[in-house]
């Protein structure tokens, strides 16, 4: 799908720890910049673990419980609610998504990187909750490259392509609020891979970064 430029949109230190820590990174970004895309070829290229969020919707043909969500009947997913099992967890338009506890905790762990892919209000809900995160903004060259992305689909009504448009502008207006932004570009697809692959080697090695966890 697309290409790629990073900026930090809030200043970090450089400095470089001896001993480089695991580290979260949270990834949003509006509809239709490519994100799936972009996760795949990253975690083929670092085998950096994507943390799964859960669903109480049903399974869409071709999805696979346990990679594209963890799928629950609402049942369920209220009752690892009052169980404390997730991060977070909030009601999107008719369906429960949340992010349990055990995606993150185990593989950090273990040492290991976590990549969460989230929307902007999983990323607002999640900088109060977490220690130590990344949150990176995935975007398009520009609105109207998005626009032109979500026309390309056929998928989108005029009522769902005015409302993805109106998240397009809440999302970049939410810039400022994360630590880097990386564009995606149409056809470059690896600059963009490029571009995390950079920003998750200069984090684990940032001795000012926050060790990554969750808030008590």
């Amino acid at each position: 799908m697309a290409g790629a430029r990073g900026r930090r949109a809030r200043g970090r230190a450089d400095g470089v720890s001896a001993e480089p820590r695991p580290l979260v990174i949270v990834l949003h970004g509006p509809s239709g910049v490519g994100k799936d895309t972009v996760i795949a070829r990253l975690r083929e290229r670092t085998g950096i673990h994507r943390a799964t969020s859960s669903n109480s919707r049903l399974k869409r043909e071709g999805e696979v419980d346990g990679v594209d969500y963890h799928f629950l009947t609402p049942e369920e997913f209220r009752r690892k609610i009052e169980a404390n099992e997730f991060i977070e967890h909030a009601q999107v338009y008719d369906d429960l998504k949340g992010l349990e506890r055990r995606e993150l905790e185990g593989p950090l762990a273990e040492g290991r990187d976590v990549l969460v892919r989230t929307d902007l209000q999983g990323a607002r809900s999640l900088r109060g909750l977490l220690r130590g995160a990344v949150f990176v903004l995935l975007t398009a060259e520009s609105r109207e490259a998005l626009r032109t992305r979500l026309t390309a689909r056929e998928t989108e009504t005029a009522e769902t392509l005015a409302r993805r448009l109106a998240e397009v502008d809440e999302e970049l207006a939410d810039a400022p609020n994360n630590d880097y932004v990386v564009v995606n570009r149409e056809g470059a697809l690896e600059e963009a891979v490029d571009e995390l692959v950079r920003i998750i080697e200069r984090e684990r090695g940032n001795p000012n970064r926050e060790a990554a966890g969750v808030r008590a």
